[in-house]
């Protein structure tokens, strides 16, 4: 909660992001000149995007990013078709994921597996996956899903 940090602009006061680190309550406190962190938040480590030749969302990359001591990540975005849902958790060496994907959508889905890796969709066994880096890839239709890998 110190400078440079979010945390010092959340505890003196700020409700958006600041023109600067310290945020001064004399200039202009909303911009995004600060704020490609939330890039990270929703690309990155929630792995919210869109493929490479998609228009709108219609075809989604859920491609989450588990860092570090992180454990948990949830993240809503709004879409032109809906609302997409990645909301994943980690334990130990146990993954889960609950997605949703809007009507009218598809995607593709990396999950961090290996060749060896029990994974399930709800009680189903998923067995159709490629592998590639560490990662299980799956195509998806529209929908609400729950995933476990399971070393």
């Amino acid at each position: 909660d110190d400078v440079p940090g979010y945390g010092y602009q959340l505890k003196h006061g700020a409700t958006a992001l600041t023109e600067s680190w310290q945020a001064y309550p004399s200039v202009s406190n909303n911009h995004f000149m600060l704020g490609h962190l939330m890039e990270w938040f929703y690309q990155g480590l929630a792995g919210i995007q869109q493929t490479a030749n998609s228009v709108g969302f219609k075809e989604i990359l859920i491609k989450p990013t588990p860092v570090g001591d992180i454990s948990h990540a949830r993240a809503t975005f709004r879409s032109p078709y809906g609302s997409i849902i990645s909301d994943w958790e980690k334990s130990g060496t146990n993954f889960s994921l609950k997605l949703e994907i809007p009507v009218n959508s598809s995607a593709v889905i990396y999950l961090p597996a290996s060749s060896s890796s029990v994974i399930k969709e709800g009680r189903r066994l998923m067995m159709n996956g490629k592998y590639e880096n560490g990662k299980a890839i799956f195509r998806l239709g529209s929908g609400s899903y729950q995933f476990t890998v399971e070393e």
